[in-house]
């Protein structure tokens, strides 16, 4: 395998991560009710400790109108397979053991149990900082009811940097506060529905039209950062989405070509909509009057 960041995280979670998960405030996509995000007995009765790994991406291309980790292969098929490899050699070792994996599809914190395990720390952008990756990297837990020694959280911390904070197209970050998700530009380009002139305006702020990355290409921790040495994650990347790749496919077809893409998950009308607002904003750009 080709992953140099394994850690593992003692379950049941320390007693203090409820008071931190509330504190955070809620995650998209994620349930409401925080015990559900602490209740790893309820995924595998029995459960002693995660396996947790953590799967680097990037660094990402240049220039593209997608965020890094959409730009490639979906992370959760990847991570999966992985996670397959490593659970059946570690039945062959001890067919007695139970196993439950999970690549960000479960209600687990993923982020706290790769903290836990040493992988990295959470940094004010609330994504997980590894020392060689950033946090180009995605999170897969494999839960376990093996004993193993856990391993123990890092020491480093972003300190007096507030790079992410000042540059957020939203200001969704607060120093020492919950994320407000509702002005992510990542999470607004995959809302549904009507948008309001603020979320419209927050989504034009930069050239995405899925995921927003801003955060994490202003972290000191990035501008250094190891390339991905996950084979998977070499070729097929996908930098910028024109609107004649897509709009005349049917649902249907679009998910042929795309569907192995994370920012398919949406289905093509809220790309549609998105490169539209950007159109919006260089006719209106074009349009000022020169001094």
């Amino acid at each position: 395998m080709s992953l140099e960041y394994i850690g593992i995280c003692a379950l049941p979670f320390s007693p203090d991560l409820k008071h931190i998960l509330q504190q955070s405030g809620p995650v998209p996509l994620c349930p409401d009710d925080t015990n559900m995000r602490l209740n790893a007995e309820a995924l595998l009765p029995g459960v002693r400790c995660a396996i947790v790994i953590l799967f680097p991406y990037g660094p990402p291309a240049a220039k593209s109108n997608i965020a890094a980790y959409a730009q490639l292969a979906d992370y959760h098929i990847i991570s999966r397979r992985y996670l397959s490899i490593l659970e059946k050699f570690l039945s062959s070792l001890c067919p007695a053991a139970s196993f439950y994996a999970a690549a960000d599809t479960s209600p687990l914190c993923d982020r706290w149990m790769a903290y836990a395990a040493g992988l990295g720390f959470l940094g004010k952008n609330h994504c997980l900082i590894n020392s060689k990756y950033g946090s180009w990297i995605t999170i897969g837990t494999l839960l376990t009811t093996l004993d193993l020694p856990p391993d123990h959280p890092v020491s480093q911390q972003c300190g007096n940097c507030s790079a992410c904070l000042k540059a957020c197209p939203g200001q969704a970050l607060k120093d020492g506060g919950p994320m407000q998700f509702t002005k992510c530009k990542s999470w607004l380009t995959q809302k549904k529905g009507i948008l309001s002139e603020a979320e419209t305006g927050i989504i034009q702020r930069t050239p995405l039209i899925f995921g927003c990355d801003v955060c994490q290409q202003v972290c000191p921790w990035n501008q250094s950062a190891a390339p991905s040495p996950l084979p998977e994650y070499k070729n097929g990347r996908i930098q910028n989405l024109a609107r004649q790749d897509f709009e005349l496919l049917s649902n249907k077809n679009f998910r042929i070509k795309f569907g192995n893409y994370p920012f398919s998950w949406r289905g093509k009308n809220i790309l549609l909509r998105n490169l539209d607002l950007q159109t919006q904003k260089d006719k209106k750009s074009s349009d000022q009057p020169m001094d």
